[in-house]
């Protein structure tokens, strides 16, 4: 479920290059968006979304050469920007480069993930989803929750997944690491509460999502990845706390939650 499983991912391997970036032309001041993992999947429809409806985005993932054809649809209001989101050592500074280029941010949208069937446990596997949907994500959202707050405004906007709702023995640590996503979304919601009210984080949680990455069978409720983001930036202009995608796995998602109190 979500962005693996029936995942957006932002590429298939690491990438030797940690950051390379785009010039983007002079532009009017308009919204700013940064979507990360848009090479494909709900990430990539997102990012077009935005550029249909008069957003400048800066798409970043690991793949250039779907970033660049990507970005070729509207070259006046696009830049891509390659990195590996699993370097986190240096995420904060190759963000504050994008960020410097797009001219500003409103927006942040945390795409890119990663997960895998694995019940024979094999742990380089486990490991390789730790590293990027716990360290990379924590890194960057806890990136951009600093950039919004030191600005005093803005969104962050993640995928997250109902497979955080639930555990199997099917792939333990996508569910975890989902959890984990869930849980600091909300951690991070709580704290804008207090430090800066006009700090915005919407968790975007994902059923299934029809992807090149879906993963196993018997899925049901199956929504486009296109589908997927007119929902999920809808519920961002509407500046929501969450948004079940589709709308209908709020039901599953009240059930697991029940389920989960009943344990």
């Amino acid at each position: 479920m979500g962005n693996n499983l029936d995942i957006a991912r932002s590429g298939n391997s690491l990438s030797d290059v940690a950051f390379k970036k785009t010039k983007i032309p002079a532009m009017k001041k308009s919204q700013r968006a940064l979507v990360i993992g848009a090479s494909s999947g709900i990430g990539r429809e997102m990012a077009l979304w935005l550029a249909k409806n008069d957003w400048h985005v800066a798409a970043v993932a690991r793949r250039e050469n779907l970033l660049q054809e990507l970005c070729a649809e509207f070259p006046n209001c696009m830049l891509a920007n390659f990195f590996d989101a699993n370097a986190t050592e240096t995420i904060a500074e190759n963000l504050e480069e994008i960020v410097k280029q797009l001219g500003g941010m409103d927006l942040l949208v945390i795409s890119a993930g990663t997960g895998f069937l694995n019940p024979e446990l094999n742990l380089p596997l486990e490991q390789s989803t730790i590293k990027t949907n716990v360290d990379g994500f924590t890194a960057i959202a806890n990136w951009g929750y600093h950039y919004f707050k030191t600005q005093g405004s803005g969104q962050i906007a993640a995928i997250t997944s109902v497979g955080g709702l639930l555990s199997t023995p099917h792939g333990p640590a996508y569910n975890a690491s989902k959890a984990y996503q869930i849980n600091y979304l909300d951690s991070l919601r709580k704290k804008a509460k207090k430090e800066c009210p006009a700090v915005t984080v919407t968790e975007l949680r994902p059923g299934s999502v029809r992807t090149a990455m879906m993963k196993g069978e018997g899925h049901f409720w199956i929504t486009s990845p296109s589908d997927a983001a007119t929902i999920a930036c809808q519920a961002i202009l509407k500046k929501k706390r969450l948004q079940y995608i589709s709308k209908r796995w709020k039901f599953i998602g009240v059930l697991l939650r029940m389920v989960s109190l009943w344990r």
